[in-house]
Formats: structure tokens, sequence, C-alpha cells
């Protein structure tokens, strides 16, 4: 503790500790032969990471005073994929409600968390005014940084002068500093842009007028990427165009063309020129297989798998990763959605059950308990919208204003610096309360049931109880 006091007074970060062993992660499909298709991974020491925690201050003090863009979705304290997506189809709806040419640009930043200079962080962070303390620890975090790689020579140790750590406790809040000048710039009318993956949403109602907005949208992105020292994958980035323009344009990044794609992945969640869902659920189906050749390969031939447990699998990762933004596009499904739903679900059922495969679907679900899938992920977008979201559902559906649901607090509303106390922790013993009304509360769960009671004490006498399994 007295280590930690020294260096947070002193706003220093011993060298010792900024040293990270770089582990290197092969890209799925990417060429072996090329660095650029391995994700590095730094491993710091455990001492670092407390400290790094410690100085979570610039958290508090960006949330605090409202220095974070409400378009930053990403290691943004209250936001979610789920509200990224919603953002984004809610302006595509939008701009096809008013009956414009819509065009969605999705960007990628090469190496981002690589490449990013560390002399820009520091610039950023000097100007978001930060405490000189806090500004000045974290410019010393960035100082005198190195990394080992091991190598079939040996390790080979390097100076690091740029990059955010990916690994540290720290990086992704350094990160969040840099895109958010571009964020709340001036954009061309009827163009929005937001940050988790980046992405510049115009819309028009002519062709000239959408590629004009385009333009000026591009030139004022590459502009920023340039002050920072960014560079932009074009083979990375490309567009979609929802509209009933015969021909489109051509859109273009430093002189290389844009591709132009009938659908593009946002956060898991593919959205297509006609916004029918049709490729997400091609892509649902896909993804079903897959897990469906895992399950069997965990339930072998030569071994079996208690039915119990490969209900549990089922339930707890096969069910949870097929309903990730279902509140997009399972909030109200059609019968076309349920028949496919119900498709991808059967091959689990036979495999949980060991059915005869001439049994019906429906009879499955009712052997197992488990109800038909586009119910379950109905429910699941149901809850999601109404907690998460606040978003108010018919009043068919339900009568629960988002407003009457308690919510996670979201942001930091103080920070233990501002409430120092000599006797902030006393080990003293108060003695036994006996005297006045007290309620206790317990609680337990195990694999097969699950109970709760309260009692009530008037001075030392249980005068109430309850409980319940």
């Amino acid at each position: 503790m007295e280590l930690f006091n020294t260096c947070l007074k002193l706003a220093k970060f011993p060298d010792p500790l900024k040293v990270g062993n770089i582990i290197l992660f092969h890209k799925h499909c990417k060429s072996k032969t090329e660095a650029s298709s391995y994700r590095p991974i730094s491993l710091l020491p455990t001492i670092d990471k407390v400290l790094e925690k410690l100085t979570q201050h610039l958290n508090f003090h960006l949330e605090k005073n409202n220095r974070l863009s409400n378009l930053q979705y990403g290691f943004h304290e209250g936001k979610s994929t789920e509200m990224a997506i919603t953002k984004l189809l809610d302006t595509i709806y939008k701009g096809m409600a008013s009956g414009d040419h819509v065009l969605v640009l999705s960007v990628d930043i090469k190496g981002a968390f690589d490449n990013i200079q560390h002399k820009v962080i520091v610039s950023y962070h000097g100007n978001s005014k930060c405490p000189a303390n806090m500004v000045n620890i974290f410019k010393n975090l960035l100082q005198n940084r190195k990394v080992i790689l091991n190598t079939c020579e040996g390790p080979a140790i390097m100076d690091q002068k740029q990059g955010c750590p990916q690994g540290s406790c720290s990086g992704l809040s350094l990160w969040n500093l840099v895109p958010n000048e571009i964020l709340p710039e001036n954009w061309p009318i009827n163009t929005s842009i937001q940050a988790f993956a980046d992405d510049l949403v115009s819309h028009a109602p002519t062709r000239i007028q959408l590629q004009s907005q385009n333009n000026e949208s591009i030139a004022k992105f590459s502009t920023w990427a340039s002050k920072n020292q960014l560079q932009i994958s074009p083979d990375k980035a490309n567009y979609l165009l929802i509209s009933k323009l015969v021909r489109g344009h051509t859109i273009r990044w430093q002189g290389e063309r844009i591709k132009k794609t009938h659908a593009i992945k946002y956060l898991g969640v593919y959205i297509d020129e006609k916004m029918n869902r049709d490729t997400h659920l091609t892509a649902q189906s896909t993804r079903a297989t897959q897990l469906y050749q895992n399950l069997l390969k965990i339930d072998g031939k030569s071994w079996r798998v208690a039915l119990k447990h490969r209900r549990t699998l089922y339930k707890t990762v096969i069910e949870l990763v097929l309903a990730h933004g279902s509140v997009t596009w399972c909030l109200e499904p059609t019968v076309r959605i349920a028949r496919k739903l119900s498709m991808i679900q059967r091959p689990f059922l036979l495999a949980i059950s060991d059915a005869y495969r001439t049994t019906s679907t429906a009879a499955l679900q009712v052997i197992l308990g488990i109800p038909p899938l586009h119910l379950q992920l109905q429910r699941e977008a149901r809850g999601t919208a109404l907690c998460r979201l606040r978003l108010s559902l018919s009043t068919n559906v339900s009568d629960i204003a988002p407003s009457e649901i308690e919510g996670k607090a979201a942001g930091w509303s103080a920070h233990p610096s501002e409430h120092l106390s000599p006797t902030q922790i006393s080990l003293d013993d108060g003695g036994n309360i006996n005297t006045g009304l007290g309620i206790y509360t317990d609680g337990s769960k195990t694999e097969k049931r699950m109970g709760a009671a309260f009692c009530v004490l008037t001075d030392v006498n249980i005068t109430h109880r309850w409980s319940v399994s």
C-alpha cells in the first residue's frame, strides 16, 4: 500500500512495471505469413494492473464532466452493443421513412490500438481538462515502455513508442480520448456517425446530394485520421446502399475504391439492403450448425453426457449465442422467422432427447420443457427493450413503463478520493444491537432448488418469520 500511495503522490509508474510480455493470437482466416494477421496481447505485471486500477479517476472525470461523446458506444459506461445497433437501425429507418436514398459506410481503422501514437494520447489527455496530477501520471505511464517477444532465437526486447497495451486496465479509456474529437464534429446535413466499429450513415433525396454528403464526410474523417497518424483500411471498408437507384455512385477513399456490399455485419447482426433479416437468419443457421457439431463432439458416441447437462449446455450457451441482438430482429417475429428458428432448434432438441427423428418438434419441446426458440428470443428481446434500452412496448404485450423498472446506475456519481477520511474503516466492536426493529434476509440457490427467507426482530424477540423454497 505504501508503494501505491508513493506512486500516486509522485505521479510516477515504476519502469519495471511498464514491461509487457507479448503473446500473439492468430486472426481467423488470415495468412500466417503476415505480421498484421496476428493480434498482440500484452501480459503486464499484476502489480501494474492494480496500480492502473487505482488511477481510474480518469473514467470518473470523463463521465462526471460529460467529456465522452454519447455517440461512443464502445468501452463507455452505460452503453452497449444493443444500443449501438438500435441507434444505427433507427437512423436507417428515419431516412427510409422520408423517402431518401440511405447509405451506410463502415470504416475500419488499421490496427487502431496498435498504431495510435503515445504523443497523440498525451495531447488529447492534456486537452481533456483533467487534473494536473492525473495528466502527469498517465504521461509517465506511457514513457519508457518496453515489450518482450519470445522468438526462436530468444527473447527480443524493444521500446514501445505507440499503441495502447491490449491487456492493460487503462488502454480502453486512453483510446476513447482519441475518437472523442471527431464524433461531435458538424457533419453534413442528414449525416450521422457513431463509434464502436466506425460507421457513417447518410441519406439524401437525390443521388447527387448523397454523393456530395459522402465526399464531404470522408474528407473530414480523413483529415482527422491523418492528424492522428492513423490509416484507414480501404480493403476492409464497405458500404451498403438502401435505395431504388439503378446505379449507385462510386465511393473512393484516398483514391482507392470502396466496395459495395449487399449486407454488412455490424456488431454481430447482419443488415441487408432489403431490411428483411434474410441474411441474418441465414448467418444464424450457419452458426447454429457449427454449434450443433460442437455439441455432438462433446456428447460422443462412446461416452454420453447426462440429459440434464446437455439441456444446460443448450440453455446457457447455444440459446444465448443465437439470442445476440434479438431486440433488433425478434421483437415481433413473423411467421417466417418463427418457422426458420424452429428449423434451427430441431437438431438440438433431437440431440438432447435422443428421440426418434420422426418425433415432432412440438413434442420434443414439451418433453424437454424447452419453449419454442422464437418465443424464447422474443422474451429476451422484450426484456432488453424494457430494461436496457428503456423502450416502451405495446399495451397488449406489457403495461409496464420503462420508468417503473429499476435500472443499473450508469456512470460515476462519486469517487472515493472525494470522501477521504482518516477513519473510513473501523475495526472496533460496536457491541450487540438488541433494541429497536431489525429485519434480516437471506437466500440460497443450488442446482435443483432455490430458497429465500426473512425474519423481523423487535428488540430481541422474533415477531415475524417467512421462508419459501
